[in-house]
């Protein structure tokens, strides 16, 4: 509200004069009191209604000062956590390059007893430094370990090393909308995680009421909207706009009448079925509205069939998700109950059985929580399960348990289709460059030979051997399969004069290759199962961790073993393992790059806005000074005139 006081005009009463004079006496007491706060505090404004524009700005520079220090805080922690990493990499990448040059010395055949001893013993060492330095912590929190940062990454037991931790980034925010990993994962740095044994098999679950409508056509989901139904007379428009699942689906098509007819609506294994309730049959036609999509999404748009009742709606494609039920898998079909398959890792087996699983992530948990060091999940696509390995120096199979669950899910790592080349961790098998490549001696101990040239995968194998013409007497016929527990080749003969044997022809190392005979031993023998002559052969299959600590127990493996022919390919491990941890420590140092310049940047703008608030909020003290001191000559001003004008004299009575 404005102040007002009197006016004078020609003439003023002695009480007007004096109001006069108090009110500009308030006036200039106010200005000064005023003044004297902005020169004690140094701010202009001391509450937004003294100025609503000027406080709005500074309100908002404020808020951005106070999010940059934060970022200033979050991007030089960051840069610790970085500098430590690239000192633990450091250290890490000088064991790993005196391991190369070890590798090579190795890889003589003049060393002595004493010598071999030696180099294993200082491969152990470096072996546990490294898992130390995987393990290295920094302000209580693990470096390598992901997000899982006051856990433990690495536990290593005898020769192996499982790998405890996540592949996740610790982001840290750099500016409004962007961040910066504040870590080096152990995979990225050393290589703890397989690669995956991605299943072959659609999982192609059956669609059910409770099916949410996003899920379906492969996890695009449905345009939501509003289609037709007519008999060619009435036409009826049904609005899906907030329709969820199925089951929505089916509510909104059954509540609607054509014609005073009901319709039914029923779920095939993968799709929507449209018919009349009264099973009399016509003509139903289902249509898209302009544009829309919702029909054809849903697989019931009738455009260029018969539109004849029923309408049989085609494929909805949905995806899998963790709350999948198993039984809808394949189609409806599911996995079996009970059903199992086998894990091999570390010579150890592992079995995992659907017996009370209900839901695919029951199955995925069920792996989980059976001993073995493996991650299942479902792949990108949500059609196909997917596992790895977390545990370097072993092997990670899949088989079978007596059954064929294994191959129903796609994960077998031992099948007909398997490349031969993918065998003995991608080694393959070595064959004999002319002539036969297996030698079986039949139950009367006659002989005959297969020639592997030319085979690709297993499927070929056993065709070569099954069909050789020399193998077709019943009586001495051996028949090669693959085993129906675990996994490997089987040969198999009726019981005879003496057991079936196998061994390599000439120059191929195709029976060891294929499991059939083990290392240093010229021939395998079959021994008596029942009425039959029976060669079990080992698996060959599967796959490992193509990391530093796995090459490090393989190399100190090989040391101790005296496989000198190993030594080679472990050597070139060691060289991809030198490049990864380089390649890790440029990651540190590309981000630490980033942050000096977010640093240079935030503190610029800092700069920026304190200068907008200051702006804004401060005073000028010169000006302040200025003003003040006329204040105050002018309430002094006033003060005297009052005294003047208010002094009595003997005159104000007469």
């Amino acid at each position: 509200m404005a102040t007002s006081y009197p006016v004078s005009g020609t003439r003023a009463t002695t009480q007007q004069s004096i109001a006069r004079l108090l009110f500009q006496i308030h006036t200039d007491q106010s200005a000064i009191t005023d003044l004297q706060t902005q020169l004690s505090t140094g701010r202009r404004i001391s509450k937004p209604s003294q100025n609503p524009g000027a406080a709005i700005r500074a309100l908002a520079a404020q808020r951005g000062l106070e999010f940059k220090s934060q970022v200033a805080d979050n991007i030089q922690s960051a840069d610790t956590i970085l500098s430590s990493t690239e000192s633990t990499l450091s250290q890490a990448q000088a064991v790993l390059t005196e391991m190369r040059g070890l590798a090579v010395v190795a890889a003589s055949n003049t060393l002595t007893e004493e010598e071999i001893l030696a180099l294993g013993v200082q491969v152990g060492a470096a072996l546990q430094k490294l898992q130390e330095l995987g393990n290295a912590k920094f302000r209580d929190q693990f470096l390598f370990a992901g997000s899982h940062v006051l856990e433990s990454p690495l536990d290593g037991t005898g020769d192996t090393v499982r790998f405890n931790g996540d592949e996740f980034q610790l982001e840290t925010i750099s500016d409004f909308s962007s961040t910066i990993a504040a870590n080096v994962t152990a995979n990225d740095a050393f290589g703890v995680i397989s690669e995956r044994v991605t299943g072959t098999a659609d999982l192609n679950p059956s669609v059910l009421g409770s099916t949410p409508l996003a899920s379906l056509n492969r996890g695009s989901g449905v345009r939501l909207g509003a289609f037709t139904i007519s008999n060619g007379v009435e036409l009826v428009q049904i609005d899906l706009s907030n329709a969820h699942d199925l089951d929505d689906v089916i509510e909104k098509i059954e509540a609607t009448t054509i014609d005073s007819r009901e319709l039914t609506v029923s779920l095939s294994s993968n799709g929507i079925d449209i018919e009349y309730a009264d099973g009399l049959g016509g003509l139903l036609r289902v249509r898209d509205i302009e544009s829309g999509n919702v029909a054809n999404d849903l697989g019931i748009n009738t455009l260029g069939s018969a539109d004849i009742d029923p309408v049989i709606g085609t494929d909805l494609d949905p995806i899998v998700t963790p709350t999948t039920l198993v039984s809808q898998l394949f189609d409806g079909s599911g996995v079996g109950d009970p059903n199992s398959f086998l894990i091999s890792q570390g010579g150890e087996d592992y079995l995992i059985t659907t017996s009370g699983v209900n839901t695919v992530e029951d199955l995925i948990n069920r792996i989980h929580l059976s001993g073995a060091s493996v991650r299942a999940s479902l792949d990108s696509s949500g059609r196909y399960l997917e596992l790895k390995s977390t545990e370097s120096g072993s092997t990670l199979s899949i088989g079978e348990n007596g059954s064929d669950l294994a191959t129903l899910l796609g994960i077998r790592t031992f099948t007909e289709d398997t490349l031969l080349s993918e065998l003995n961790l991608g080694e393959g098998i070595y064959l004999s460059e002319t002539g036969a490549d297996l030698v079986f001696t039949r139950n009367d101990g006659t002989e005959f030979e297969v020639d592997l040239g030319g085979t690709q995968t297993v499927a070929d194998v056993l065709l070569r051997i099954n069909n050789n013409v020399a193998n077709f007497t019943a009586a001495t016929r051996i028949v090669a399969s693959i085993s129906s527990a675990g996994n490997g080749l089987v040969l198999t003969s009726l019981a005879g004069a003496q057991e079936i044997g196998v061994r390599d022809a000439g120059g191929s190392h195709a029976a060891y290759g294929l499991g059939l005979v083990n290392l240093d031993e010229p021939q395998a023998t079959g021994t008596a199962v029942g009425t039959d002559s029976v060669i079990s052969g080992r698996d060959v299959s599967g796959i490992e961790v193509d990391g530093a600590f796995n090459s490090l127990i393989r190399l100190r493996q090989a040391i101790e073993s005296g496989r000198v022919e190993d030594i080679g390919r472990i050597a070139a491990s060691l060289e991809s393992d030198l490049q990864r941890v380089s390649l890790a420590r440029g990651y540190v140092g590309t981000r630490q790059q980033s942050i000096d310049s977010i640093k240079d940047l935030t503190a610029d703008q800092q700069l920026l806005l304190t200068q907008v608030e200051s702006d804004e909020l401060d005073a000028d003290l010169a000006s302040v000074i200025s003003e003040l001191s006329s204040r105050e000559a002018a309430l002094q001003a006033s003060l005297q005139l009052m005294g003047q004008t208010t002094r009595l004299t003997l005159f104000d009575y007469l």
